[in-house]
C-alpha cells in the first residue's frame, strides 16, 4: 500500500491539500482512503460534504470510511472519533495498565489515574489508521498540526521498546512461577500491552516502509517556513521520507499588491533555498477558497501537474549499513541539523539511540554492529541530502568473547 502523510502548521491549508492530494491518487485508479488524525476535523467540509443528507454530524462520527460523492474512482473519507474509540477500545487497555501497576504494589486509585495517560488521543489515531487500511491501495492522511505528528509518529516505537524489552521478560518469569508468580490478572495485562504494541508496530512499520513518504505544506512566510524546514529535519531523523515540500496560498500575477506579490516571490525563492534537494511545489492564492471535488481537483492540477499524486520523486536515503575498509558505517539522514545539535550513543542491548532536541531515535543494529562500537560521527552530503555518518570499528572485547547480541 502506498502511504502519503502531509504534514504542516496548523492554518497552513494542509487539509485542502491532502483532500486535492486523495482525490488525484483516485482519478488515477487508485482505491483510497483519505484519513484525518487532526482532532479539529474539517476534512469532510473541505470535501463539500457537509450537510449532504441533513446531519452535520453524521459525517463527522462515522466509524468506518464512506465514500466520497462525486469523486473520480474509489475515493473514501474517514475522520478517526477518538473520543468514541476511547470509550471501547482504550477501556481495556488502560484496565491492563491498571492491572499490572496494581500486580506491582502500586494503590488501585493511583494505579487508574497513572493508565489516563497523557496522548492517548495520538495512540488512538494510529490505531483507528492502521484498522482500516486493509483493501486500499493508497492512504492519504491529514496529519494534526506539525508538532502533535511528530509526537504521533514517534509513539509506536517508544511504546514498542517500553514493552517488547521490558514488560515479555517479566510475563515470562511469572508464567514459569505459576501460582507462586505474578497475579493473573498481571499476566493478562502484560498480554494486552504486548499486543498494543504489536499493533502500533504494524502502524509505524506502515508509515515508515518503502512504499510510505511525508509531504510538508507551508506557506511563503518566514516563521511559517523556519519551522517547516525543523519539521523536515526531525521527520527524516525519525525515519521518515519527506518526499516534498507545497508552499501554498502563493499570492502572483497582477491581482495583488505589488508588494505582497514581491515578499512571496521572495519567500518561494527562500524556500527552494532551504529545500534544495526537495522538489518544491507552490498553490497560488485563491480569492475562492477550494471546497468540493471539482475545484480540488483543479487546485491538484495546478500543485502536481503530470506528477504522481503519491510520490514527488525525491530521492531516498539509505539506511543500509556500508563498508569502508575494516569499519562500517550507517547514514541517518538530518537534513538542515548542526552537528552540535546531535548526540549519538549505544545503548547496553546494542541499539543506536540518536537525539536531537526533544526527539530521539533508537536503531535496533544488525548484529556486527552490536559488536562494535561508535568510533565517530560527521555529516556529510549525499544523493539524498545531508546526513550523519555514524562510524563504527570492532569492539575487541566484544569480539573476542564471541558476544553477537
Amino acid at each position: 500500500m502506498r502511504v502519503l502523510l502531509v504534514a504542516g502548521k496548523g492554518g497552513v491549508g494542509k487539509t485542502t491539500l491532502a483532500a486535492a492530494t486523495a482525490i488525484a491518487a483516485a482519478r488515477d485508479g487508485a482505491r483510497t482512503l483519505v484519513v484525518s488524525t487532526d482532532p479539529a476535523h474539517s476534512l469532510t467540509d473541505v470535501l463539500g460534504m457537509t450537510g449532504r443528507t441533513g446531519s452535520t454530524g453524521e459525517w463527522r462520527a462515522a466509524a468506518t470510511p464512506v465514500p466520497v460523492p462525486g469523486a473520480p474512482g474509489d475515493l473514501d473519507v474517514l475522520q478517526i472519533d477518538t473520543r468514541a474509540r476511547l470509550d471501547t477500545a482504550w477501556t481495556t487497555v488502560r484496565g491492563a495498565i491498571g492491572g499490572l501497576l496494581g500486580g506491582a504494589g502500586v494503590d488501585p486509585l493511583v494505579a487508574e489515574e497513572i493508565a489516563a495517560v497523557p496522548g492517548v488521543d495520538d495512540v488512538l489515531a494510529l490505531l483507528e489508521v492502521g484498522a482500516h487500511t486493509p483493501g486500499y491501495d493508497a492512504l492519504v492522511v491529514d496529519c494534526a498540526p506539525t508538532a502533535e505528528t511528530l509526537r504521533l509518529l514517534a509513539l509506536p516505537e517508544a511504546l514498542e521498546r517500553l514493552v517488547s524489552r521490558g514488560f515479555p521478560i517479566d510475563r515470562r518469569i511469572a508464567r514459569l512461577l505459576g501460582p507462586a508468580g505474578m497475579a493473573p490478572s498481571t499476566v493478562d495485562a502484560l498480554d494486552a500491552l504486548e499486543q498494543l504494541a504489536r499493533e502500533l508496530s504494524a502502524v509505524r512499520d506502515l508509515v515508515t516502509g518503502p512504499e510510505a513518504s511525508v509531504r510538508l505544506v507551508t506557506t511563503p512566510e518566514r516563521v511559517v517556513l523556519a519551522e517547516t524546514h525543523r519539521a523536515r529535519t526531525t521527520l527524516a531523523m525519525l525515519g521518515h521520507h519527506v518526499d516534498g515540500v507545497v508552499v501554498n496560498r502563493v499570492a502572483v500575477g497582477d491581482d495583488w499588491p505589488a508588494a505582497l506579490s514581491a515578499r512571496h516571490r521572495e519567500m518561494l525563492v527562500a524556500a527552494r533555498d532551504r529545500f534544495a534537494d526537495l522538489p518544491v511545489r507552490f498553490a497560488p492564492y485563491s480569492g475562492v477558497e477550494p471546497l468540493g471535488v471539482d475545484p480540488l481537483l483543479a487546485l491538484a492540477d495546478v500543485v502536481l501537474g503530470t506528477s504522481d499524486p503519491l510520490d514527488l520523486r525525491a530521492v531516498r536515503a539509505s539506511t543500509d549499513v556500508q563498508v569502508d575498509g575494516d569499519r562500517w558505517f550507517l547514514d541517518v539522514s538530518v537534513p538542515g541539523a548542526e552537528l552540535a545539535d546531535l548526540d549519538i550513543a549505544m545503548t547496553e542491548d546494542g541499539d543506536l539511540v540518536v537525539d536531537l532536541g526533544p526527539h530521539r531515535r533508537v536503531i535496533a543494529l544488525p548484529a556486527v554492529l552490536r559488536r562494535c562500537e561508535v568510533s565517530g560521527a560527521r555529516l556529510d552530503l549525499t544523493d539524498a541530502g545531508q546526513v550523519v555518518r555514524v562510524h563504527f570499528a570492532r569492539d575487541l572485547a566484544h569480539w573476542s568473547t564471541g558476544r553477537t547480541s
